[in-house]
């Protein structure tokens, strides 16, 4: 392919002597020569580079000769002295040569802007030969316009062709073809991927809108960008699905405790009051009339809370377990919420509820806090039960409520633990995972435990004390030291239990690398991470992960399927593994909801390519349901309880009866 050289010039003429030089040494090149600007403008799109005399140029040719510019063509200025140069030119120009050196000069310019040419048409070629056999929409773009793109892009954005497509500007591709679900406009979503945030939007395909992630790379020597759109449909679908399920009650129908505690924690308004409302001796109801009736009674009281709350936007009902309920206040005072409390417990107890042939009383009792302190759920529900035991209807959270006993037990547990930690009495026990296809243990996890004189303590009476106690960050480290040493001479994968409190440390991820300094295990290392509320900043955790996973270690995901779970995160988080609740697992053979729960987790996670451990598996009847479903790892007392040293390497399988 020819490389076109312009050269604008009303006393300059190059001589045959150098242009056969430029013929030399740059291949395939043609020089064409002109002596006045109108021949200029009228031949500029023919050209590769533009050589031009500054003395044929006013303030408006200039501006023409820049506005035609539309293949990037390089204007290299021909001047006598750059600094005397008109501003209108100085502002402007990009590169110049001087006319005293034109021979000296003009070869150098040529070779410099023929090598980038043929950069640009190896990146056509590569382009052409990768780009179209990828299925992903990929396209180029270079100074805000799209030069390559492949023929998936045409396909998603409806362009029948590339040159219909480069003769859209970014912004109208944006308003014509995606949707951005924020309030930002034009190209936003472009520039957001340049700053490799995460960006996604959204295309219409046969009427069901598609989900795209937006991923741009920075070709440096090209001054290119490389753009895709990942289409993350499913995965947003499998995510509405578990989070539907996991944040609403199956019977009634309303947002269940997880959401509560999601709304108190991250809700775009704060909740200034709540009320928990308990339906008195339901246990007799139910014992009495069947467990049917009482579904009945849970879903009426449900309908009949929502009709007293149906012209009221600033309150909001959710349905807690069993037979709890609770009301959330934005905005009512405190006497206008009290009034509505009390005006709703005498409906309720006015109503008569016909179930079939049964007519049934309900009496409820409530429990108000308009506490200032960050767990307004604890202080709603000390007030519920010191109503329950004054026989009051409600009653409202007051400070003396609190438990001064708790505090002296705080004080105990912290003596103990501050003496455990002294004397290096933290200890390590370990419990097998089980590979549910060939039965043999693979990965074993690391529980802390507590020397406390004789006795070997569980972490249910100590850890949280440790958090309240500043000592939590002790017992972690002890706890991957001790593990690491244990696991440096066998062969086993080894999971250990950390929280976003230690993540946030600073100095935590350089323990981790002195550590495997000491001990050669990282490649073997899973940190199990337990995401709850307590997470503040996901780019912290992100950035740990991969941290972590540049060192050969891999990642867990605790608890996962009750509680907070926050699935658009986890799409961002370079994870290999999800451990599901033990409370989905324990009741996955008699609980229905569970077995949906936990299915769905499994299928959600097959999709991402992770693997998934089942907790408490504490009988052979749970462990063939989670087998069946496609969990990859069990564990549990059905297989061993957790051990003081790492000796059990395979699991033979018990009668059912066992």
């Amino acid at each position: 392919m020819h490389y076109r050289v312009l050269f604008c010039s009303e006393q300059i003429h190059l001589n045959e002597q150098l242009i056969s030089q430029l013929q030399q040494e740059v291949h395939n090149i043609t020089i064409h020569q002109i002596q006045e600007m109108k021949d200029l403008l009228s031949n500029l799109s023919e050209f590769d580079v533009l050589f031009v005399s500054s003395k044929l140029l006013n303030e408006k040719l200039n501006q023409e000769l820049l506005k035609l510019n539309i293949n990037n063509t390089p204007i290299v200025y021909i001047t006598e002295d750059f600094k005397k140069e008109p501003v209108f030119i100085q502002t402007t120009a990009l590169d110049y040569i001087v006319s005293s050196c034109v021979e000296d000069e003009l070869l150098m310019k040529v070779k410099k802007y023929n090598t980038l040419f043929n950069k640009y048409e190896q990146i056509g070629s590569f382009a052409t030969s990768v780009m179209d056999s990828n299925m992903l929409p990929l396209f180029l773009v270079k100074n805000e316009k799209i030069f390559y793109a492949n023929a998936m892009l045409l396909k998603v954005l409806k362009y029948k062709t590339l040159e219909e497509l480069q003769a859209a500007n970014l912004d109208e591709i944006f308003c014509h073809n995606f949707h951005y679900h924020c309030q930002e406009k034009n190209n936003q979503w472009f520039q957001k991927s340049l700053e490799n945030e995460n960006t996604r939007v959204y295309t219409l395909n046969k009427n069901k809108e598609h989900t795209h992630e937006v991923k741009t790379s920075y070709l440096e020597e090209f001054d290119t960008y490389v753009v895709n759109l990942n289409d993350i449909t499913k995965e947003i679908e499998h995510e509405q699905r578990v989070k539907t399920i996991l944040y609403t009650d199956a019977l009634t129908q309303q947002e269940n405790r997880s959401k509560l505690i999601h709304d108190l924690r991250y809700g775009e308004e704060e909740i200034n009051s709540i009320c928990l409302i308990d339906i008195n001796s339901f246990k007799e109801i139910n014992d009495f009339y069947g467990h049917k009736t009482g579904d009945q009674i849970l879903i009426q009281v449900t309908e009949l809370i929502l009709d007293k709350l149906k012209n009221i936007k600033h309150m909001k009902l959710y349905k807690l377990p069993a037979d709890i309920y609770c009301v959330t206040n934005l905005k009512a005072n405190k006497k206008e919420f009290t009034t509505l409390i009390a005006s709703l417990i005498e409906a309720i107890d006015k109503h008569v509820f016909v179930i079939d042939q049964y007519e049934i009383d309900v009496r409820v009792t409530s429990g108000i806090s308009y506490s200032l302190k960050t767990n307004k759920l604890i202080t709603a529900d000390l007030a519920l039960q010191a109503a329950k035991k004054d026989h009051k209807d409600y009653l409202v959270f007051f400070d003396e409520l609190d438990n001064i006993e708790e505090y002296k037990n705080n004080m105990i547990w912290t003596k103990k633990l501050k003496t455990a930690i002294a004397k290096d009495n933290i200890i390590v026990y370990y419990q097998p995972l089980i590979n549910n296809q060939t039965m043999k243990v693979e990965k074993y996890e690391c529980l802390v435990r507590m020397i406390d004189e004789d006795s070997i303590i569980s972490p249910f009476f100590f850890l949280d004390i440790s958090k309240k106690s500043n000592q939590y960050h002790k017992i972690t480290r002890s706890v991957i030291r001790k593990s690491c040493k244990e696991f440096e001479n066998l062969n086993f994968e080894f999971s250990i239990n950390i929280s976003y409190e230690d993540i946030e440390e600073p100095s935590f991820l350089g323990f981790i690398k002195e550590t495997f300094q000491l001990y050669d295990v990282a490649n073997r290392v899973v940190f199990e991470i337990l995401e709850d509320e307590g997470i503040k900043n996901y780019k912290t955790l992100t950035d740990f992960i991969l941290e972590v996973k540049k060192m050969g270690c891999k990642v867990a995901i605790d608890d996962f399927g009750t509680g907070y779970s926050n699935f658009e995160h986890l799409l961002k988080m370079n994870i290999d593994y999800l451990k599901i609740d033990a409370s989905l697992v324990k009741n996955i053979v008699h609980d229905e909801n569970s077995y949906k729960v936990t299915k769905t987790i499994i299928e959600f996670a097959k999709n991402l390519n992770l693997k998934t451990i089942a907790e408490y598996v504490e009988n052979h009847e749970i462990f063939e349901v989670v087998r069946d479903l496609g969990a990859d790892y069990s564990q549990g007392y059905y297989f061993s309880a957790p051990l003081e040293s790492p000796t059990l390497s395979c699991f033979k399988n018990k009668d059912k009866n066992d």
